[in-house]
Protein backbone atom coordinates (compact mmCIF):
# COMPACT_ATOMS: atom_id res chain seq x y z
CA UNK A 1 0.00 0.00 0.00
CA UNK A 2 1.20 3.19 -1.00
CA UNK A 3 2.04 5.85 1.89
CA UNK A 4 1.04 9.50 1.23
CA UNK A 5 3.13 12.13 2.52
CA UNK A 6 2.71 16.02 2.38
CA UNK A 7 5.25 18.50 2.39
CA UNK A 8 3.40 21.00 4.56
CA UNK A 9 4.43 24.87 3.48
CA UNK A 10 2.37 28.11 4.61
CA UNK A 11 2.62 29.81 0.94
CA UNK A 12 4.54 32.44 1.53
CA UNK A 13 7.17 30.57 3.28
CA UNK A 14 7.24 27.91 -0.02
CA UNK A 15 7.88 30.64 -1.85
CA UNK A 16 11.00 31.28 -0.04
CA UNK A 17 12.02 27.77 0.79
CA UNK A 18 11.43 25.72 -2.72
CA UNK A 19 14.86 24.25 -3.19
CA UNK A 20 14.33 22.42 0.40
CA UNK A 21 10.58 21.79 -0.31
CA UNK A 22 11.54 20.12 -3.60
CA UNK A 23 14.72 17.87 -2.45
CA UNK A 24 12.08 16.78 0.46
CA UNK A 25 9.71 15.37 -2.35
CA UNK A 26 12.65 13.93 -4.90
CA UNK A 27 14.03 12.35 -1.45
CA UNK A 28 11.11 10.85 0.08
CA UNK A 29 9.48 9.52 -3.96
CA UNK A 30 13.53 8.04 -3.78
CA UNK A 31 12.34 6.02 -1.16
CA UNK A 32 9.14 5.08 -1.98
CA UNK A 33 7.13 7.63 -0.23
CA UNK A 34 4.25 9.59 -2.28
CA UNK A 35 4.92 12.49 -1.64
CA UNK A 36 3.59 15.90 -2.44
CA UNK A 37 4.69 19.58 -1.43
CA UNK A 38 1.00 21.50 -0.28
CA UNK A 39 0.72 24.51 1.34
CA UNK A 40 -1.44 24.94 4.85
CA UNK A 41 -4.35 27.23 2.70
CA UNK A 42 -5.22 24.76 -0.09
CA UNK A 43 -5.76 21.43 2.24
CA UNK A 44 -8.37 19.63 3.39
CA UNK A 45 -7.43 17.92 7.00
CA UNK A 46 -10.46 15.30 6.32
CA UNK A 47 -7.57 14.08 3.40
CA UNK A 48 -4.96 13.63 5.78
CA UNK A 49 -2.25 11.80 4.60
CA UNK A 50 -0.51 9.09 6.30
CA UNK A 51 2.74 11.67 6.87
CA UNK A 52 3.05 15.75 6.76
CA UNK A 53 6.43 16.75 7.15
CA UNK A 54 5.32 20.07 8.87
CA UNK A 55 7.61 23.13 7.28
CA UNK A 56 4.25 25.59 8.67
CA UNK A 57 4.53 26.65 12.39
CA UNK A 58 0.89 26.53 13.16
CA UNK A 59 0.77 23.45 15.47
CA UNK A 60 -3.01 23.73 15.86
CA UNK A 61 -3.11 22.85 11.92
CA UNK A 62 -0.78 20.10 12.77
CA UNK A 63 -2.66 18.99 15.69
CA UNK A 64 -5.75 18.54 14.15
CA UNK A 65 -3.67 16.72 11.19
CA UNK A 66 -2.65 14.44 13.78
CA UNK A 67 -6.23 13.55 15.19
CA UNK A 68 -6.98 12.59 11.81
CA UNK A 69 -4.67 10.31 12.39
CA UNK A 70 -1.41 11.58 10.22
CA UNK A 71 2.27 11.45 11.47
CA UNK A 72 3.69 14.67 11.72
CA UNK A 73 6.93 15.34 12.09
CA UNK A 74 7.77 17.61 13.77
CA UNK A 75 4.61 17.12 16.12
CA UNK A 76 2.44 19.69 17.19
CA UNK A 77 3.45 19.51 20.36
CA UNK A 78 6.84 20.31 19.92
CA UNK A 79 5.48 23.12 17.04
CA UNK A 80 3.75 24.86 19.90
CA UNK A 81 6.57 24.83 22.07
CA UNK A 82 9.27 25.47 20.17
CA UNK A 83 6.93 28.49 18.70
CA UNK A 84 6.73 30.08 21.87
CA UNK A 85 9.86 32.15 23.09
CA UNK A 86 8.69 31.85 26.78
CA UNK A 87 7.05 28.27 26.59
CA UNK A 88 10.98 27.28 25.24
CA UNK A 89 12.70 29.16 28.18
CA UNK A 90 10.11 27.99 30.48
CA UNK A 91 11.36 24.68 29.04
CA UNK A 92 14.60 25.02 29.70
CA UNK A 93 14.60 26.15 33.16
CA UNK A 94 12.09 23.34 34.12
CA UNK A 95 15.37 21.26 32.90
CA UNK A 96 17.67 23.01 34.76
CA UNK A 97 19.40 24.82 31.43
CA UNK A 98 20.60 28.42 31.74
CA UNK A 99 18.36 31.27 30.49
CA UNK A 100 19.18 35.08 30.02
CA UNK A 101 16.53 36.94 32.60
CA UNK A 102 13.31 37.78 30.53
CA UNK A 103 9.48 39.18 31.41
CA UNK A 104 6.13 39.21 29.69
CA UNK A 105 5.25 42.76 31.42
CA UNK A 106 8.28 45.26 31.27
CA UNK A 107 11.72 45.56 32.22
CA UNK A 108 11.56 45.33 35.91
CA UNK A 109 13.88 42.97 37.44
CA UNK A 110 15.92 42.29 34.36
CA UNK A 111 19.56 43.70 34.04
CA UNK A 112 19.99 46.81 31.62
CA UNK A 113 19.85 48.77 29.35
CA UNK A 114 20.44 47.75 27.01
CA UNK A 115 17.35 45.20 26.75
CA UNK A 116 16.49 43.11 23.67
CA UNK A 117 12.73 43.26 23.13
CA UNK A 118 11.15 40.44 20.57
CA UNK A 119 8.09 39.16 19.63
CA UNK A 120 7.70 35.31 21.70
CA UNK A 121 6.12 34.38 18.08
CA UNK A 122 8.93 35.18 15.72
CA UNK A 123 11.59 33.50 13.97
CA UNK A 124 14.75 34.20 12.16
CA UNK A 125 15.77 36.96 13.92
CA UNK A 126 12.81 39.12 12.79
CA UNK A 127 10.72 40.91 15.27
CA UNK A 128 14.02 41.85 17.46
CA UNK A 129 14.88 44.63 18.61
CA UNK A 130 17.84 46.50 20.79
CA UNK A 131 16.04 48.99 23.75
CA UNK A 132 18.92 51.57 25.03
CA UNK A 133 16.18 53.04 27.68
CA UNK A 134 12.75 52.38 29.45
CA UNK A 135 10.98 54.78 26.96
CA UNK A 136 12.28 52.81 23.94
CA UNK A 137 11.56 49.61 25.34
CA UNK A 138 7.69 50.53 26.14
CA UNK A 139 7.67 51.96 22.80
CA UNK A 140 8.87 48.53 21.15
CA UNK A 141 6.60 46.36 23.19
CA UNK A 142 3.91 48.63 22.19
CA UNK A 143 4.80 48.10 18.36
CA UNK A 144 4.68 44.32 19.32
CA UNK A 145 1.57 44.32 20.50
CA UNK A 146 -0.48 41.72 19.35
CA UNK A 147 2.82 39.62 18.50
CA UNK A 148 2.89 38.79 22.26
CA UNK A 149 6.28 41.02 23.15
CA UNK A 150 8.65 39.93 26.03
CA UNK A 151 11.96 41.76 27.21
CA UNK A 152 14.94 39.61 27.89
CA UNK A 153 18.67 40.70 28.95
CA UNK A 154 20.91 41.60 26.79
CA UNK A 155 23.37 38.62 26.20
CA UNK A 156 27.01 39.41 28.14
CA UNK A 157 28.76 38.36 23.96
CA UNK A 158 27.12 40.26 21.82
CA UNK A 159 26.82 39.53 18.47
CA UNK A 160 27.52 35.33 18.62
CA UNK A 161 25.73 32.72 19.21
CA UNK A 162 25.79 29.16 18.51
CA UNK A 163 22.84 26.59 16.57
CA UNK A 164 23.24 23.21 17.36
CA UNK A 165 21.05 20.94 14.45
CA UNK A 166 19.67 17.86 15.71
CA UNK A 167 18.13 15.19 13.87
CA UNK A 168 17.08 11.95 15.40
CA UNK A 169 17.80 12.21 18.37
CA UNK A 170 21.83 13.24 17.56
CA UNK A 171 23.71 16.18 16.98
CA UNK A 172 24.40 16.24 13.23
CA UNK A 173 26.48 19.39 13.02
CA UNK A 174 26.57 23.08 15.06
CA UNK A 175 27.51 26.16 13.87
CA UNK A 176 28.76 29.72 15.17
CA UNK A 177 27.56 32.63 13.85
CA UNK A 178 28.73 36.29 14.29
CA UNK A 179 28.21 39.57 13.59
CA UNK A 180 30.47 42.78 14.16
CA UNK A 181 27.42 45.30 13.26
CA UNK A 182 24.58 43.63 15.15
CA UNK A 183 23.91 42.02 18.55
CA UNK A 184 22.09 39.61 15.60
CA UNK A 185 23.88 36.89 14.71
CA UNK A 186 21.78 35.45 12.41
CA UNK A 187 23.12 34.13 8.96
CA UNK A 188 19.83 35.27 7.08
CA UNK A 189 20.74 38.80 8.32
CA UNK A 190 24.17 38.82 7.46
CA UNK A 191 26.12 37.18 10.13
CA UNK A 192 28.89 35.26 9.35
CA UNK A 193 28.83 31.02 9.81
CA UNK A 194 31.43 28.47 10.74
CA UNK A 195 31.17 24.95 11.66
CA UNK A 196 32.87 24.63 15.06
CA UNK A 197 32.45 21.75 17.96
CA UNK A 198 29.57 22.88 20.66
CA UNK A 199 30.60 23.76 24.40
CA UNK A 200 29.82 20.89 26.56
CA UNK A 201 27.80 22.66 28.53
CA UNK A 202 25.18 23.18 25.34
CA UNK A 203 26.00 19.65 24.27
CA UNK A 204 24.71 18.69 27.93
CA UNK A 205 21.33 21.01 27.70
CA UNK A 206 20.74 19.29 24.59
CA UNK A 207 20.75 16.08 26.27
CA UNK A 208 18.42 17.31 28.44
CA UNK A 209 15.97 18.69 26.51
CA UNK A 210 15.73 15.81 23.80
CA UNK A 211 13.92 12.86 25.66
CA UNK A 212 11.46 15.47 27.24
CA UNK A 213 10.58 17.26 23.81
CA UNK A 214 10.77 14.45 21.56
CA UNK A 215 11.81 16.66 18.65
CA UNK A 216 12.41 15.17 15.18
CA UNK A 217 14.46 17.82 12.92
CA UNK A 218 15.39 21.23 15.11
CA UNK A 219 18.33 24.03 15.81
CA UNK A 220 18.62 25.08 19.22
CA UNK A 221 19.97 28.27 19.25
CA UNK A 222 22.67 29.26 21.82
CA UNK A 223 24.02 33.05 23.41
CA UNK A 224 27.14 33.40 24.86
CA UNK A 225 28.34 34.56 28.24
CA UNK A 226 31.68 35.14 29.79
CA UNK A 227 32.08 32.09 31.21
CA UNK A 228 29.21 29.74 29.72
CA UNK A 229 26.19 29.66 27.16
CA UNK A 230 22.40 30.23 27.83
CA UNK A 231 19.62 28.68 25.64
CA UNK A 232 17.99 31.08 23.52
CA UNK A 233 15.59 29.27 21.73
CA UNK A 234 14.71 26.23 19.58
CA UNK A 235 13.85 26.37 15.83
CA UNK A 236 10.70 24.06 14.82
CA UNK A 237 11.12 24.99 11.04
CA UNK A 238 14.58 24.82 11.23
CA UNK A 239 16.23 26.27 8.52
CA UNK A 240 19.40 24.29 6.87
CA UNK A 241 21.44 26.90 3.95
CA UNK A 242 24.24 26.70 7.07
CA UNK A 243 24.12 23.10 6.32
CA UNK A 244 24.18 23.12 2.34
CA UNK A 245 26.63 25.79 2.47
CA UNK A 246 29.39 24.49 5.12
CA UNK A 247 28.98 20.62 5.05
CA UNK A 248 28.55 18.09 2.10
CA UNK A 249 25.31 16.92 4.33
CA UNK A 250 22.19 16.73 2.74
CA UNK A 251 19.55 17.28 5.63
CA UNK A 252 16.57 16.63 3.09
CA UNK A 253 18.01 13.76 2.38
CA UNK A 254 19.05 12.51 5.90
CA UNK A 255 15.56 14.17 7.28
CA UNK A 256 13.48 12.02 4.89
CA UNK A 257 15.58 8.85 5.29
CA UNK A 258 14.92 8.75 9.19
CA UNK A 259 11.08 9.87 8.39
CA UNK A 260 10.91 6.76 6.27
CA UNK A 261 12.66 4.75 9.22
CA UNK A 262 10.30 6.35 11.87
CA UNK A 263 7.07 5.14 9.83
CA UNK A 264 8.48 1.46 9.14
CA UNK A 265 8.71 1.20 12.70
CA UNK A 266 5.51 2.76 14.13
Amino acid sequence: MDTDCWILYDRADLEHNRFFAERLRSSGISLGLNCSIETTDSIDPEDAPDIVVARTRDHRLTGLLEDMGSTVFNSSSVSRVCNDKAMTLDLARRLGIGVLPYSLTGTDGISGPPWVVKSRIGHGGTEVYEARDEREARELMDRLDGRMPMVQQMAPVRGRDMRIYVLGGRIVASVLRSSDTDFRANHGLGGRAELREPPEEAVDAVRRILPDLMPDFIGIDFLFGEDGVYLNEIEDVVGTRMLYELTDLDPASMYMGYIAHSKISL
